[in-house]
């Protein structure tokens, strides 16, 4: 191996990794280039790596890292030569332990007390050499072995896009009103599980700023969701306000037969009406709101600088453009004079989005935290140009992108946009911004769905400007991090589910499976040995079972073969590959069918109904500890939500669903019948 691949190697860049075919793919030398150099390794000439491999191999071998994360009460490594004792100092409430090392063979020592409990130490040693003596600091992160799960315990519910929800109330966009009243329905007949597409802070607008997965911050909402009658209820204000233009009721302007959804309408309406609302509230002198006064000044308070220079950079963007890499150098860079002073002239403005997030953190504290049924989604990444970014600039990679190599679903590869965080400084940074994002996300739910969760193990690297085929991947520290998680989920007793489609390497797979980390299973690719369905019981209870996920068509259109004509008619498929995709299409669909009649759940010939009765069944006997439907299945949609590889051609994220209230109790009434007596058919019973 020269010297370029081994200081790449070094710094967890792949030099060479395995296609889905199987094929080992070289990784060029000008591509590892490119990833070096987004490290800080700037040789022209390979004159000093050598040089810079001696030093990056003493980095990667010193026995005490910046991070330790264990779910043992003691401390151990391997000293250096020329070290000769040492002490721990260790703080716990307020009290400073010295803990002297003791040896173990080769390894050093350090006995931690006996009922720690887990948490997040700071760690200072003293160590004493043979020349002199060091002050050394490190963090201890005590975790447990494996994420919360109950045991025997199993989990079903729906699955949805809260944009989505065309209900009778209908304020042009689904919000958390609606989204409450799903929770209400299912809570009624017994189920325990919602999960949501991500609801973080986007820009709301066409055509980049509308994915849940491509949000400008994952530690704030995107108050489009918030219900403007419980605002207005909330804070005493008239909602209808004598008629006034900002304060009329919405209901009879939006119409319930627009079938995609217009963000920026939606918000334009919304933003009049939530700024004049702020604006009653914060002049109003009387008491009738005292403890939303003090709700809103303890939100401030908790959120420091962070949520101020979120709000700062939201009232920024609307005169300067959502990019903060083409604002003026001193806003760019975060400068505090520069801040301080804009905030200074544009105070109501930037206490408007403070404002904001105040209503949505109430709402979920309020009306989801207790329920134990909510799960959300975080997405692997974040936009380049957005608030999370830019409040992490040392963190991000900026001359990278994130995406996936060239695959049968992506023949050119995938390149998703976001730019990746440098492990190595993460970890420098006793992974604090990752700590947030988990805390943050794990706050009002009892299920968290961590997107495309290989990218804690290894993410696929891609130069900015190149095509996915000269990309790596880039290995992290997965079981630090895997360790934060389950801290985390214990603390806040919250079930991890791990996003694990497509070619994941084994590794991780049984890394999830050891930390109790629910591997996601979906009923179109799930197969056994002969290319079948497996057998409800062959699912391990460590795993989420689903007919299909937001990047798949909806089960009505997956039987008419909708997606392959659509992709077809946008030219992703040239007719003889869709002509292969039929086909491929007929054979799976006709080995479920032959499985679901030989298990007894389903009776020829058979309606779409029955069908989908059958494959409920199906999922409901599985061995899964959860075991979810997509809303769109049980309102039997054939519209399939977002089309990956597609950005202006398909009208992706936008899709409203009309819920009727009634026709949903109905539904989620049979699907409980189903679930709850685990395989006892609804017809056959009715």
């Amino acid at each position: 191996m020269n010297n370029l691949r081994k200081l790449a190697e070094l710094y967890g860049i792949e030099t060479n990794y395995v296609d889905i075919h199987g094929n080992h793919i070289h990784v060029e030398d000008d591509v590892l280039i490119k990833m070096l150099c987004s490290f800080g390794e700037f040789s022209q000439n390979g004159s000093d790596w050598q040089e810079n491999i001696h030093r990056k191999e003493e980095e990667v071998a010193f026995p005490i890292p910046p991070v330790i994360v264990s779910p043992n009460r003691e401390i151990t490594f391997i000293p250096q030569l020329n070290w000769l004792s040492g002490s721990l100092f260790f703080k716990r409430e307020d009290i400073l332990l010295e803990i002297p090392f003791r040896v173990e063979g080769q390894k050093w020592s350090f006995p931690l007390p006996p009922d720690l409990e887990w948490g997040y130490y700071p760690l200072n040693f003293e160590i004493r050499t043979t020349f002199n003596s060091l002050c050394l600091k490190s963090f201890f992160i005590f975790t447990p072995r494996f994420c919360y799960l109950p045991e025997g315990k199993s989990f079903w519910g729906l699955n949805l896009a809260v944009y989505s929800l065309n209900t009778d109330r209908n304020q042009e966009i689904g919000d958390l009103q609606d989204l409450r009243l799903v929770r209400d329905l299912l809570l009624k007949n017994g189920a325990n599980f919602l999960g949501i597409l991500p609801i973080h802070l986007l820009e709301n607008r066409m055509p980049y700023g509308i994915s849940p997965y491509y949000p400008v911050d994952r530690l704030e909402w995107n108050p489009i969701y918030l219900p403007l009658e419980w605002v207005a209820q909330t804070l005493k204000v008239n909602y209808e306000f004598n008629g006034t233009e900002y304060c009329s009721p919405l209901k009879d302007r939006f119409s319930q037969n627009m079938s995609h959804l217009d963000y920026e309408s939606a918000w334009s309406r919304k933003d009049k009406i939530l700024r004049n609302f702020f604006n009653i509230w914060r002049k109003r002198d009387d008491n009738s709101s005292d403890l939303n006064k003090k709700s809103y000044s303890d939100f401030l308070t908790h959120g420091g600088k962070r949520i101020i220079h979120s709000a700062f950079f939201q009232a920024y963007a609307l005169k300067q453009g959502w990019d903060f890499r083409s604002w003026p150098q001193d806003f760019q860079r975060g400068k505090v004079d520069a801040l301080s002073q804009f905030i200074d002239r544009n105070q109501e403005e930037v206490f408007y989005f403070v404002f904001l997030q105040w209503l949505m953190e109430l709402y979920l504290k309020t009306f989801f935290q207790s329920s134990e049924i909510l799960a959300f989604d975080l997405p692997v990444g974040t936009s380049p140009s957005g608030i999370e970014s830019w409040l992490n600039q040392d963190l991000f990679v900026f001359s990278q992108r994130v995406g996936a190599p060239p695959d049968d679903f992506s023949p050119a590869g995938q390149n998703w946009g976001f730019s990746p965080v440098n492990p190595w400084k993460e970890r420098e940074n006793h992974y604090t911004h990752f700590i947030s994002l988990i805390q943050a996300n794990m706050k009002y739910c009892s299920f968290l769905r961590i997107d495309h969760i290989m990218g804690l193990y290894r993410l696929f690297w891609i130069p900015e400007g190149c095509d996915p085929k000269y990309g790596t991947y880039v290995r992290s520290f997965f079981h630090d991090l895997l360790g934060i998680i389950a801290l985390e989920s214990h603390l806040q007793k919250v079930i991890v589910v791990g996003e694990d489609l497509g070619t994941v390497p084994p590794q991780v797979r049984e890394a999830m499976k050891n930390y109790k980390i629910l591997s996601t299973r979906v009923l179109y690719f799930e197969s056994d040995q002969k290319g079948f369905i497996p057998m409800p019981k062959d699912y391990s209870r460590e795993t989420m079972v689903t007919i299909g996920t937001h990047d798949m068509p909806p089960l009505k259109a997956f039987l008419e073969g909708k997606d392959i004509d659509l992709r077809e008619k946008l030219k992703l498929f040239t007719p003889e590959e869709a002509t292969v995709q039929y086909q491929i299409r007929h054979q799976r669909i006709e080995g479920i069918k032959s499985k679901l009649i030989e298990w007894g759940y389903l009776s020829e010939p058979s309606r779409f109904e029955d069908f989908l009765e059958a494959v409920l069944l199906y999922l409901s006997k599985t061995s899964s500890a959860l075991k979810i439907v997509n809303l769109d299945d049980l309102m039997e949609s054939d519209v399939q939500i977002n089309l990956p590889g597609t950005i202006t051609e398909y009208p992706n994220w936008r899709h409203r669903l009309l819920v009727r209230q009634d026709e949903l109790e109905n539904k989620i009434q049979k699907m409980a019948f189903i679930f709850r007596s685990e395989g006892t058919s609804f017809n056959e019973n009715n």
